[in-house]
């Protein structure tokens, strides 16, 4: 999947749709980015289908997630995934990966990991006992105008609000921020810049190495209460499967080199409510 980093920078959450039907060659488009979603970095194979607002009515309008209000979008992708140590990771890295792409097709796409119909969800996808749902969303071409209640969410969300870099970068250990990215600094705010649930932006990033060994090492800064807050769906790993896309297509995009590795000896010091998911090695 090619995706760019204008796509990447230019990303927002859209919640208000014209409700134009996708067009056939729209369609097309879309499944192939629904196929070409993964390999997903822990190996895990969520399923992806797209689904007609007016199949579900009650997705269609109402508040039906932590994103807030829908109005007119004419479909949604919805997924599932097992529920494995990292599945939610992967899954959050895959469907990250169709809303970027959706952006360079010119199309708007909403995380929705909340209040939504997932039993009716749930039926039309045939889940197998040890699948589940950890999220939808809501694809269409973007309103001019955002309605008054998508604006009001849009504010109440803070959407707009980001961490600034000390809170989120560090340099060889957690109590040293990093203030000289060079060339990464673009990766780096591709992260920053990413959705995330109630717009927490739980990630953090250490940096350790130098020159052309360098490596980028991502963990979990987990409020728990909110992770678990959804029985069965642990919503902040989503959060880290954004994290791994955005700076995984960025640093594509680029031309930087690594990749994600998961090592079995952390490699630098922590304490909870930290927890260690990956790191981008060269």
């Amino acid at each position: 999947m090619n995706i760019t980093l204008e796509s990447i920078e230019s990303r927002r959450s859209v919640r208000s749709f014209t409700g134009t039907p996708l067009s056939d060659d729209q369609r097309e488009a879309l499944e192939t980015a629904l196929e070409q979603s993964g390999p997903c970095p822990f190996g895990s194979v969520p399923r992806f289908r797209i689904v007609e607002s007016g199949s579900h009515a009650a997705m269609a309008s109402g508040r039906i997630g932590t994103y807030g209000i829908i109005g007119n979008a004419p479909c949604f992708i919805v997924g599932a995934v097992k529920s494995t140590p990292y599945g939610f990771v992967d899954f959050g890295y895959a469907l990250e990966g169709i809303a970027l792409w959706a952006v360079g097709a010119g199309l708007g796409t909403c995380w929705l990991g909340g209040t939504f119909d997932r039993s009716g969800v749930a039926r039309s996808m045939n889940l197998s006992p040890d699948e589940v749902i950890p999220a939808i969303m809501p694809i269409g071409e973007p309103a001019e105008r955002r309605t008054l209640i998508d604006a009001t969410m849009r504010v109440l969300a803070g959407s707009r609000n980001r961490k600034p870099w000390s809170e989120l970068f560090f340099d060889n250990q957690f109590d040293v921020p990093l203030v000289d990215a060079g060339p990464w600094a673009r990766v780096l705010e591709a992260v920053r810049s990413g959705p995330s649930a109630s717009n927490k932006q739980p990630w953090r990033i250490v940096r350790t190495g130098s020159a052309g060994k360098l490596a980028f090492h991502l963990f979990l800064h987990e409020d728990r209460s909110y992770n678990n807050a959804i029985k069965g769906i642990r919503i902040q790993e989503l959060d880290i499967g954004i994290a791994m896309r955005h700076l995984e297509a960025a640093a594509l995009a680029l031309g930087l080199p690594g990749k994600w590795e998961r090592l079995e000896t952390p490699p630098v010091a922590y304490m909870e409510p930290l927890r260690y998911f990956s790191s981008w090695i060269m």
